[in-house]
């Protein structure tokens, strides 16, 4: 392959982005999307951009790959915004091989990333700090910081952590649960595709009252939109052959003790739905105990085990390698890991601020899990949890189940127009030698 790419100088090896930088297939953007009560000013956006990486200089770090090894790298060619409608193929020359991307129309903002560059809490405060950036510049405001990394505070080396460069420790009495297989039940609706359109199907509740419910219940928020999509599955499905378990991912930077790295920090929890004991208690019963087993998943010293032993294998997978194109041959599990029955990211909010009321709407886009499972994405934002079912599939015969259901349990809830987008893949490997000569 012709070199066609600077030479970037290399700095500390990519270990949290291992499941990424080995896929012998180019991955979709994962996507902010972020829109605004007035038009994009694009001289005040830039400016914005400008502020967050000078106070947030990694986030314009590019890769390098030396012999089968992957380097996060310095990258001192300009970051710049684009006028275009929606997110774009990026991580190339287009936009001088940046692993993060902003882009603007109209009233709209995207804020896009490669996965293998970051992960959401990653994506989420570079979209934070621009934001509150443009803001205090086009309101004259210089509105409260809190939780956000503007210009007015340092960088910490804690920021840039690496989450799989070291031994944690574990309690010596900790013994690592015995891994067996997950059996799920697979939705029919779910079918082979090879398009990459995506329909997303929304839902609009009051948060107030949503969560009285919750408490109500014993539940926690994830727990409770994981119960309200089980029983629309089983009402559409009452006869399903296998248990239905929805699958949480979770930040683990809180039990790692790196909780301001922009890195990759994160795994996953699974709730079973159905298929237990669980399952003839009463609906109160069942909430509360179902977020004790997420509780009970939580513990550190098992998160900890995991990145102990996922860290090794990462460092001596980089630290052996000699040619990327041989790395790409071996197995990529990542890529065949499966989500079924569904996938739930309760991604929560933003920090609030005294201008958030002029972001109208805020929607995380991004391809369902392998398996093109369903992917449901929960954010907070203006007093309403905006919940996108998100499908390779026609999916609606379980979203109007799952209307349905939400309005037996007494909660008021609001339908939106089913909407598609496709997302363009992240060339980051574009113009990078990898021969191994």
């Amino acid at each position: 392959m012709m070199n066609t790419r600077p030479s970037f100088e290399k700095k500390e090896l990519a270990l949290s982005s291992s499941p990424y930088v080995y896929l012998p297939v180019d991955l979709n953007t994962f996507t902010i999307e972020v829109s605004h009560r007035e038009n994009i000013d694009s001289g005040l956006l830039q400016k914005a951009l400008e502020r967050t990486i000078r106070r947030m200089p990694y986030l314009t770090d590019t890769f390098t790959i030396e012999h089968g090894a992957v380097y996060y790298a310095k990258n001192p060619l300009p970051m710049e915004i684009a006028h275009h409608a929606g997110p774009r193929t990026f991580g190339g020359s287009i936009n001088n091989y940046h692993m993060l991307d902003l882009t603007w129309d109209g009233n709209k903002t995207w804020f896009s990333m490669f996965h293998g560059f970051c992960d959401g809490q990653g994506i989420t405060a570079f979209m934070e700090s621009v934001l509150y950036h443009y803001y205090c510049m086009k309101d004259g405001i210089e509105y409260d910081a809190a939780g956000i990394r503007s210009d007015s505070t340092l960088e910490s080396e804690a920021e840039t952590f690496e989450p799989y460069s070291k031994q944690y420790p574990v309690s010596p009495d900790f013994t690592m649960p015995e891994q067996r297989a997950v059996s799920s039940y697979h939705l029919p609706e779910i079918t082979p595709s090879a398009s990459r359109e995506v329909l997303e199907y929304g839902f609009r509740l009051p948060v107030d009252t949503f969560m009285r419910f919750v408490k109500e219940n014993g539940a926690s928020p994830s727990v409770m939109f994981s119960m309200l999509v089980g029983e629309a599955v089983l009402r559409v499905h009452p006869d399903a052959d296998a248990p239905i378990h929805a699958y949480i991912p979770v930040s683990v930077r809180r039990m790692l003790g790196c909780e301001e790295t922009f890195k990759n920090c994160s795994s996953r929890m699974v709730l079973p739905l159905s298929g237990t004991p669980l399952d003839a208690l009463p609906f109160a019963q069942r909430a509360a105990q179902l977020r004790s087993i997420l509780k009970q998943q939580m513990n550190p010293d098992l998160f900890r085990s995991i990145y102990n032993r996922l860290g090794m294998m990462y460092r001596k997978r980089m630290e052996e390698a000699v040619d990327y194109q041989a790395e790409l041959k071996k197995p990529a599990g990542f890529i065949s890991i499966s989500h079924d029955t569904f996938y739930v990211d309760y991604i929560g909010s933003i920090h609030k601020t005294a201008y958030s009321d002029q972001l109208t709407d805020i929607r995380f886009l991004c391809i369902p899990p392998a398996g093109k499972t369903v992917h449901l994405n929960v954010i907070e934002n203006n007093g309403q949890f905006c919940i996108a079912c998100l499908s390779c599939s026609d999916i609606s015969v379980l979203t109007d189940a799952l209307e349905q259901v939400i309005r037996d349990h007494g909660l008021p809830v609001q339908r939106t127009a089913v909407q598609r987008f496709s997302l363009p893949l992240v060339t980051w490997r574009e113009g990078i030698v990898t021969d191994g000569k």
